[in-house]
This record gives C-alpha cells, sequence and structure tokens, in this order.
C-alpha cells in the first residue's frame, strides 16, 4: 500500500522512517531542495502535493494549521475517494470534512518521541470501515501506541500527552542539575535521571499501578522521599504541571475554534 506524507518537517519525516516497511512511501513539501537532499534517494519524492496525493492509497497531512486550508484545496481532487490522516493541530474533522468532502478523514495527535518510533498517539475518525480503521491504525503503530479518543477531548489530549514531552523534560532537567549540585558527575546524573523515568514509568505500566500508590510505595514514615515531597508541596510543583497542561489545552482550544472560522 502507498502513503503519500504532504509536509516532511519533523513530523512527516518521522513518519516515513516510522512506516517504510509497511508501506510505500513518498512525500511532499513546500521545500523540494531541502526534501531532496534529507532524503538522499532513500523515498519516493514529489515537487508538487497534487502528484503527491495522487500517487498515494492513503494521505497523511503534516503540515501547518495555517496553510491547512489552501493544500486542502490544492489536494481535494487528488484526495477523493481516499483516506486522509490529519497530524494538524486544532484542525478538526468537521473543518478537513468540509474542505475534503468526498475523502474518508481521520485526526490523529502525536508526541515527540516518534523521533525514535517512540509516540503515543491519539485518534480519531469519521465513519470509517473496518478496512480503513486498521489502515489507520497500522500507520499510527509503525510509529509508536495508538489509543482512539472522543474528539471532543483532543483539544486535552494535546495539551497533556501532545506537549507532556517537553513538561518531562523539564522536570528531567530540573533533577540533573539538583544531582550536580549535589556533587554527582554530569554524565552520571544524566543518566540516573532517564532511567529513573524511564523504569519507573514501566513499573506502572506494567504492574498496572496508580501513581500515588506507587509513591507510596517509595515513601516512608520520616524518610527522605517524604521529606522531597514535602518540598515540593511547598513550591507548589503540582498546580504548575497542572497548569502547564491546562495552558496547552486552552491554546490548543483556540486553534481549533480558528479552525472553524
Amino acid at each position: 500500500m502507498k502513503a503519500s506524507i504532504i509536509g516532511a518537517g519533523t513530523v512527516g519525516k518521522s513518519i516515513a522512517e516510522g512506516i517504510k516497511n509497511d508501506f510505500e512511501v513518498s512525500l511532499s513539501s513546500g521545500s523540494f531542495e531541502k526534501l531532496e537532499k534529507w532524503n538522499n534517494g532513500r523515498f519516493k519524492i514529489f515537487d508538487n502535493n497534487v502528484d503527491n496525493a495522487k500517487y498515494g492509497d492513503v494521505i497523511l497531512l503534516t503540515i501547518k494549521p495555517g496553510i491547512s486550508d489552501s493544500v486542502m484545496e490544492e489536494i481535494k481532487d487528488a484526495a477523493k475517494g481516499k483516506l486522509v490522516i490529519s497530524f494538524m493541530a486544532g484542525v478538526t474533522l468537521n473543518h478537513i470534512q468540509e474542505k475534503l468532502k468526498n475523502s474518508m478523514v481521520a485526526r490523529g495527535m502525536p508526541s515527540i518521541p516518534m523521533l525514535v518510533q517512540k509516540s503515543v498517539t491519539a485518534y480519531s475518525y469519521r465513519e470509517l470501515d473496518k478496512e480503513h480503521i486498521n489502515v489507520l491504525i497500522k500507520v499510527l503503530k509503525g510509529f509508536g501506541s495508538a489509543i482512539a479518543i472522543d474528539e471532543a477531548y483532543m483539544d486535552a489530549v494535546t495539551g497533556l500527552s501532545g506537549s507532556g514531552p517537553a513538561y518531562v523534560a523539564v522536570m528531567a532537567d530540573s533533577m540533573i542539575n539538583a544531582g550536580i549540585l549535589a556533587g554527582i558527575p554530569k554524565q552520571q546524573a544524566r543518566e540516573l535521571v532517564i532511567d529513573t523515568f524511564i523504569n519507573t514509568m514501566a513499573l506502572m505500566k506494567e504492574k498496572g499501578l496508580s501513581a500515588s500508590a506507587l509513591r507510596d510505595e517509595v515513601m516512608t514514615p520520616g524518610g527522605t522521599t517524604v521529606a522531597g515531597l514535602y518540598e515540593m508541596e511547598k513550591a507548589n510543583t503540582r498546580i504548575g504541571i497542572m497548569n502547564a497542561v491546562l495552558g496547552s489545552y486552552r491554546r490548543s482550544q483556540e486553534l481549533s475554534r480558528n479552525s472553524k472560522n
């Protein structure tokens, strides 16, 4: 099966690398020269979006929301009867369907670990048959895991898992710096923090533990962990993290409203 990726930025390139073993991948972008240099003969590339859209059995839109209307107008005839999967933040299924009236549409919100095929991608769709749902999931699982969600929650997903890696990175950076301040060499501090994050999440997932249950397993009365948690509570760390997620959520809502106007 052929997959045409329109937009060859970070998302488009990561998807291409992730699905290349299951699909014949083609790409197009705003700068054919840059695309050609990056591609180096690995994938089929086009110097225009229309020919790329005609080539694929499924079309993946990885363009910026600001140019979405013009690109969808450009490819609407070539996309007729095909599955179109959008990875554009804030652009609703309703809006995509209005622009691509004769296409089947779906929407995904990936996360930056897709660079190493470790994204968690929430997805929604409208009236797809089983065959096209299977194609959708196959695409998404090419670069990580996939979770079906009602589109009503997609803006919240953007704030939670879409922007989430940035918040995790800030927490990791803070912990690394604290380790260095406590005298641990930088490289060792980095490795300790990275593996702490990875292994803690693995424990939660594999054992089905809630976050609070895991915390309680580590915390002992009068111990070092509870002393550290007390400092986090004094600094309102929880509220800061929650506000970060909600701030991203509200911004995604604004983008969604703008896409309807």
